[in-house]
């Protein structure tokens, strides 16, 4: 091999060499950095948002007791039950209950169907038909209102007999009210498998 020949030879190698350099490791090496220095800025900001939420551990643990006691306190004007079934039989027996120590006869309970929700509480509503006299209906109404902080009244209509029937005893008055509670519906199967 000739001194000119070994010259093109290295020239030769030198440009592919360079080339090689240029159209693919130098890309590549450019591209791994970029993406390095993205995560890395990535990095910072998942640790600079830690640190904050670390520095608001202390408020975040007064603010857990607090949400604590209003689930508390949440408890005794909500339904047992998860479903609307189980929360309409709940608020049906309050209902007799009431009821029952007023005293009232109960004809008829109809459980009615209700859509309103609030996340994942559901309201249920049932209206009832009963029997009973003037202080048996305010021994009702005063149950409702202030006893039993489930059921809330929504609809109240009094019917009283005929003016002209002659009565002995108490009046007997025929009452239809509608009753609405609240309940917590369960969480649904596909927020539990997530």
């Amino acid at each position: 091999m000739t001194p000119r020949d070994r010259r093109a030879l290295i020239v030769g190698v030198l440009v592919v060499g360079t080339a090689v350099l240029a159209l693919r490791v130098v890309p590549a090496g450019i591209r791994h950095g970029l993406a390095a220095h993205g995560e890395l800025r990535d990095r910072a900001v998942l640790l600079g948002r830690t640190r904050a939420e670390i520095s608001l551990l202390p408020m975040l643990r007064d603010s857990a007791a607090v949400l604590s006691q209003a689930l508390v306190a949440l408890a005794s004007q909500v339904l047992s039950g998860t479903t609307a079934a189980e929360a309409t039989a709940d608020l049906s027996g309050r209902l007799n209950l009431a009821a029952a120590r007023a005293p009232a006869r109960v004809e008829r309970l109809i459980p009615l169907p209700d859509s309103s929700s609030a996340g994942r509480l559901g309201r249920v509503r049932v209206q009832a038909t009963l029997e009973t006299d003037v202080r048996g209906l305010i021994a009702l109404l005063r149950s409702i209102d202030a006893g039993d902080e489930v059921l809330k009244l929504d609809v109240l209509r009094v019917e009283a007999p005929e003016p002209a029937t002659p009565v002995r005893g108490p009046e007997i008055l025929r009452v239809e009210l509608t009753v609405i509670g609240w309940y917590i519906k369960a969480r649904s199967t596909e927020k539990r498998a997530a």
